[in-house]
Order: structure tokens, then sequence, then C-alpha cells
């Protein structure tokens, strides 16, 4: 028996695109709400919008860097990770791990 494409499973760490950009948005709008902001009134796919947002919200420049990076220097699969790391650790998550050592 032969098994059409459409029906083969698609595997946990293979999503859909439009999959992650739902992801994505849903913890844009969770970021939002948290600092206070109304995220119904943005448009969560549009990057400098929702860091102008975030930036009147006080959200912190890590937060702000990642979801500037989003559709640029990082992969969608990135930014999600980093977002979700960002809802359960808050900005002490997503700072860099460097130290600069003489």
């Amino acid at each position: 028996m032969l098994i059409e494409p459409k029906e083969l499973p698609l595997h946990p760490n293979l999503m859909s695109h439009d999959n992650l950009t739902a992801d994505i948005t849903k913890e844009i709008a969770y970021a939002i709400r948290k600092l206070g902001g109304d995220p119904t009134s943005v448009d969560l796919t549009d990057t400098w919008e929702v860091n102008r947002t975030l930036e009147f919200l006080g959200g912190s420049l890590h937060l702000m860097t990642t979801i500037g990076s989003w559709k640029d220097t990082l992969t969608d699969e990135e930014v999600l990770d980093d977002l979700r790391r960002w809802r359960e650790g808050g900005d002490d998550s997503l700072r860099p791990d460097i130290s600069f050592v003489k």
C-alpha cells in the first residue's frame, strides 16, 4: 500500500513555516500582554512595529533583539526557542553567556 505524501505525519522537529509563524506571534502576543500592552493593536508579524511597542512598554533589549532578528539573522526555530525561554525565565534567560576576561 502506497501512502500519499499528504498522509505522512509531520515530524515534530519539522514544523511548517505557517505553524512556526503562528507560534512565534503567540509568544509575541504573550510578551506584549505581560508587559501591559494590547497585542490586538499591533501587527504581530511586523518586527519594527512590535519592537516599537515593546520599547514603549519597557521591554528589554534582549527581547527586542530576538524579535528584531526574526526573518533576518535567526531562524524561525531559534526565535521561537528564545521567546519560549523568555516566557519561562524572563529577561535573564536571553542574556548571552559571554564573559570578557583579561
